[in-house]
């Protein structure tokens, strides 16, 4: 049974790294299952049969992508201990994950229930108590800000999701709006404390 259940992990590892590239290279619409099972050498059923749908394993995706790029923000909250200098950090490695991953998440930006399908998940709400307690609540007493660090992280996010579909929209250098991005949240946290 435990062998079973690690080739079952290791083909569900092996398919999500292949999907991983070809989300990243062609998008969710015109990623295709086919060359997925090709590219793997598994059949489309045993695809099927370890993430249901071609939404259930773009889902895994994000839901991978997300882990990789908190394992970056925690090591990376190690570094600095200034709040400033961490928003500064998650804003670059946020920004960072977009242009990574343009083509995967171009077409599901413009769909307001794009997180619906992810954002109870456990790993998720991890993440968003932890930048919520580290970032968000220093950065509230910093300036006498009494919003709830949870509210706060989701107005930074707000922040962050316009600023990647202005640049999804009109191109240019998305890295080059980090401080201008940062200057908006803190003017929006500063007005909050008058």
């Amino acid at each position: 049974m435990v062998f079973k259940k690690r080739v079952h992990e290791l083909k569900r590892k092996m398919l999500l790294e292949e999907a991983s590239k070809l989300f990243i290279r062609d998008g969710y619409a015109n990623m295709k299952i086919a060359e997925l099972a090709k590219n793997t050498q598994m059949s489309v059923g045993t695809i099927y049969a370890t993430f249901d749908s071609k939404e259930s394993l773009y889902n895994h995706y994000l839901l991978a992508q997300i882990d990789y790029y908190f394992e970056m923000i925690q090591e990376q909250m190690q570094v600095y201990s200034d709040p400033k200098e961490k928003l500064s950090v998650i804003i670059k490695i946020k920004f960072t994950a977009i242009i990574e991953n343009k083509n995967a998440l171009r077409e599901n930006f413009t769909d307001p229930t794009f997180f619906l399908n992810i954002a109870h998940n456990d790993s998720l709400k991890e993440m968003y108590a932890y930048l919520a307690q580290n970032i968000m609540q220093p950065l509230a007493q910093m300036y006498n800000c009494t919003k709830d660090p949870l509210e706060l992280y989701f107005l930074y996010d707000g922040l962050i999701l316009g600023a990647m579909k202005y640049w999804l929209l009109q191109g240019g250098d998305l890295m080059s709006r980090v401080d201008d991005t940062m200057d908006n949240f803190l003017l929006l946290i500063n007005k909050e404390s008058l």
